[in-house]
């Protein structure tokens, strides 16, 4: 059996960072949304940039869907890891009770 180290700080360090990258990515993203190639004059020109502005407006959309769920996966492996590390404290403390000194 082997160890396996967990870095609680790291995880809760680039959950924080996924959070903060949803939270950014949302404004720019319903800005997008509300921009209007109708102002750019030219038809051509302004069905390009509604094309621009729904794709990036979906991209960014993406984006922040993906950091929500892998901020959430890393807040589950979290809970996991400190629940095994409260068993396996709580088995060996019973385990030492239980041996009551035989040899």
């Amino acid at each position: 059996m082997s160890d396996l180290p967990v870095d609680y700080a790291v995880l809760n360090r680039v959950r924080h960072n996924l959070d903060h990258i949803a939270h950014l990515m949302k404004k720019p993203g319903q800005e997008m949304e509300h921009v209007s190639g109708d102002s750019m004059g030219v038809p051509e020109l302004a069905k390009r940039m509604d094309d621009f502005g729904d794709e990036w407006s979906y991209g960014i959309k993406q984006l922040t869907k993906f950091s929500d769920k892998a901020s959430e996966a890393l807040l589950k492996v979290k809970e996991s890891f400190e629940k095994l590390d409260h068993e396996l404290a709580e088995a060996n403390k019973h385990q030492g009770k239980g041996n009551g000194g035989a040899k």
